[in-house]
């Protein structure tokens, strides 16, 4: 009797493993289908060449013939917690509220190495639906509300300019900066910084951005030029004129851009400093950011780093006001 006791109960056992190791075959399953958008997409190494400054004081006494104009894409309306830091302790007096910011994307013009984008903004599907081509179960009660004017998208702006593109740097995969790539050409590199997220859930939260890429070029900073009060930088030409800085903190991978112009020198914040009252308070950015703490520290890298260099104009992810 015992002995067939012993034996219903390896029986139950075995069953049991095998049922529990059958839900976890059929939960990786399902996660892979998931994830899969994310993840499959190839990464490679973006290659830069070897820095031609060290510093900023040597950077700003050598200008070079390159310039950047900032253009809206539409509007996104959000909330205010959503892109400032409201349990920071400067705003205590600040009410959460629906806001309307626009959606910039710089073009770059080098007099070398031609026309390059700075984020690609919304896409034309905008004019039409207010969550563009963005789909799934999470998608109206967490996106913004996007809108658009017919014909501002930044393909409808390039082809009126006739410029030709050459590449396109984001600061970050967020949808936002990404959408506007569906309009334009995919056989350009498009460069991100190391380890930058694509949240691109199927079911959930999904589009279709980035299909039709051979891959994402990623910036490698552990060799970059230590420029502070910010990151670590890179040297995109190699002739000084643009600069790619680390500035993880909003997402994993953001990177701000520097435009080391004749005419004007810019630091292009991207949605590390979202605009020029998020400037003004040192509030960092809000929960749409990953990593708050490190979004701060950040904001208050871009502060310190105007106070010494004045001279220099910042352009904000969400405003179309400088500073």
């Amino acid at each position: 009797m015992k002995q067939d006791n012993r034996s219903r109960r390896k029986k139950r056992a075995k069953r049991a493993v095998l049922a529990a190791s059958v839900l976890v075959a059929l939960l990786l399953l399902v996660s892979l289908i998931i994830v899969w958008p994310s993840t499959s997409l190839r990464r490679r190494p973006f290659s830069a060449p070897e820095a031609s400054y060290h510093s900023w004081d040597e950077i700003l006494s050598h200008p070079q013939p390159i310039s950047i104009r900032t253009y809206s894409t539409g509007i996104n309306q959000t909330k205010l917690s959503g892109i400032m830091n409201l349990e920071h302790e400067r705003a205590q007096d600040i009410q959460d509220e629906e806001i309307k910011i626009p959606v910039n994307v710089g073009i770059i013009q080098h007099q070398e190495f031609g026309a390059y984008l700075i984020d690609a903004g919304l896409d034309q599907s905008y004019v039409h639906n207010p969550h563009g081509t963005n789909r799934g179960l999470l998608v109206e009660s967490y996106l913004a509300k996007g809108s658009q004017e017919p014909n501002t998208h930044i393909a409808a702006v390039l082809n009126r300019e006739s410029i030709q593109l050459e590449g396109v740097f984001l600061t970050h995969l967020h949808m936002d900066h990404t959408a506007g790539i569906v309009d334009l050409p995919k056989d350009i590199p498009y460069v991100v910084g190391e380890n930058e997220r694509y949240a691109n859930f199927r079911f959930f939260m999904q589009n279709d951005h980035l299909a039709g890429m051979d891959a994402l070029y990623e910036i490698d900073f552990s060799e970059g030029v230590d420029l502070s009060p910010l990151g670590k930088a890179v040297d995109l030409f190699g002739d000084g004129s643009l600069w790619a800085i680390s500035s993880s903190g909003h997402s994993a991978g953001h990177v701000m851009y520097f435009i080391n112009g004749i005419e004007d020198s810019v630091l292009y914040t991207g949605d590390a400093c979202n605009d020029d009252y998020q400037f003004e308070t040192g509030i960092g950015p809000g929960f749409y950011s990953s990593d708050l703490e490190g979004a701060q520290e950040v904001l208050e890298q871009i502060i310190a780093f105007k106070e010494q260099y004045p001279e220099v104009t910042l352009v904000f992810g969400h405003d179309l006001k400088t500073h």
